[in-house]
C-alpha cells in the first residue's frame, strides 16, 4: 500500500457514516441519478436498475455479490435522514493484486461547496488502505474540472483518457484511396495487431474491462472454437502503399450495440481508422456499434467515420507515499 497516498484523517463527523447496503442503496441510486442524469448512458441506467434490484431482492446478494460491481462498501453523508453525499468502494482482483475503485462520488446540488465530496472520498481512501488494497483507482468525466482538481489534490494522477464512441445511423462514403487499401486481416499481421491492441487497451486497466483478444488470433484451433460456439468474427486491415496501418475487429455479441476493436500503431496514419470503420459499417449494415479508444490523434478520424463521442473518462490512480 505504500503507493497509495492517504490524506490526513478527516475529523470525525456525525453525518458521515458507512454505507448500509440493505438500507441505503435506493437513496444512493436516486442521488447518482440526480447528479449525473444529464450525462448518463445506457450502461449507467442499467447500473442504477441493478442497484435498485439489489435493494429490493435480498436474495440477490447471495447469488450475485461476487460477480457484481454494485457497491457493497463505501460512505455516505446524511442530512436530516436524507443521503446527500456518497462515495462507493468497489473491490477487484487482477494478477494477484487487490485493486479498489472509488465510484459514485456524488453530492446533492443543494449541499455542494461544503467539503462533503472531499470528506466521503478521504474516508473511502482510508478504508481502501485498511483493507490492504495494492492499487486505488477512479474515473471522472473530462468535463468536470472541480472533481479533477479535488482528486489531484488527494494524490490521484491521470493514467489515461478514453473516449466512448457510438455510431450514427448511416456510414459516410469512403474518401479517395490515396494509396490505402482495405483487405481481410492476414495471419502475418497478427503480431503487430496484438502489440497495437496492447497499446490501445492496456493491461493496466484490464482489471476493470477484462479485455480478451485471444479469439482474434489466427489458427485452426481458434477458428474451430469460434465455429463451435457460433460466434461471428470479422477482421479487416488497412494498408497504405503495402504497409500495414491499422486493423479493426468485430465479434458479434448479440446486443443492440456491438463492439469494435481498433488497433493503431504509434506511427499509424489516423485516416486509416476512418477507412476501416466506414468499410466495416458498409459490410455490416443495420447494426449500431460502440468503440472505446484512447483520446488523441485518432479522435477526428473516428468522428469522420460517422461516430459521435458519448463521454471521455479520465482514469486516475492514487500514487505517492503513504502519509
Amino acid at each position: 500500500m505504500s503507493s497509495i497516498p492517504i490524506p490526513a484523517r478527516a475529523e470525525s463527523h456525525p453525518r458521515l457514516r458507512a454505507l448500509n447496503v440493505l438500507r441505503d442503496l435506493p437513496q444512493v441510486a436516486d442521488l447518482i441519478e440526480l447528479c449525473f442524469h444529464k450525462s448518463m448512458d445506457a450502461d449507467g441506467e442499467s447500473y442504477l436498475r441493478e442497484m435498485r434490484r439489489a435493494a429490493s431482492e435480498p436474495s440477490w446478494f447471495r447469488s450475485a455479490e461476487s460477480a457484481s460491481s454494485v457497491p457493497l462498501n463505501g460512505f455516505v453523508w446524511e442530512e436530516n435522514g436524507k443521503i446527500v453525499g456518497n462515495a462507493s468502494l468497489i473491490s477487484y482482483r487482477h494478477d494477484r493484486k487487490r485493486i479498489h475503485m472509488l465510484a459514485n462520488i456524488a453530492v446533492h446540488p443543494d449541499f455542494r461547496r461544503r467539503g462533503i465530496a472531499r470528506a466521503v472520498t478521504e474516508r473511502a481512501m482510508e478504508q481502501a488502505r485498511q483493507r490492504g488494497a495494492d492499487e486505488l483507482w477512479l474515473n471522472v468525466r473530462d468535463d468536470n474540472p472541480d472533481a479533477l482538481d479535488l482528486y489531484a489534490d488527494l494524490g490521484f494522477v491521470e493514467r489515461g483518457r478514453r473516449v466512448a464512441w457510438l455510431s450514427t445511423e448511416e456510414p459516410r462514403p469512403l474518401p479517395p484511396s490515396d494509396g490505402f487499401a482495405i483487405l481481410p486481416r492476414r495471419p502475418d499481421f497478427w503480431p503487430r495487431q496484438r502489440a497495437w491492441l496492447a497499446r490501445s487497451y492496456p493491461d493496466e486497466l484490464a482489471w476493470y474491462r477484462a479485455w480478451d483478444f485471444k479469439p482474434l488470433a489466427p489458427g485452426l484451433w481458434n477458428w474451430l472454437h469460434l465455429l463451435f460456439v457460433d460466434v461471428n468474427l470479422r477482421q479487416w486491415a488497412a494498408t497504405r502503399n503495402g504497409s500495414l496501418e491499422a486493423v479493426l475487429a468485430w465479434i458479434s455479441n448479440g446486443t443492440r450495440r456491438e463492439p469494435l476493436w481498433l488497433a493503431l500503431g504509434a506511427d499509424s496514419a489516423p485516416e486509416a481508422a476512418t477507412r476501416l470503420l466506414i468499410h466495416a459499417r458498409s459490410e455490416l449494415r443495420g447494426r449500431r456499434f460502440v468503440l472505446e479508444h484512447p483520446a488523441g490523434p485518432a479522435d477526428e478520424s473516428i468522428r469522420a467515420a460517422g461516430f459521435i463521442p458519448q463521454r471521455t473518462l479520465v482514469w486516475m490512480r492514487a500514487e505517492g507515499a503513504t502519509k
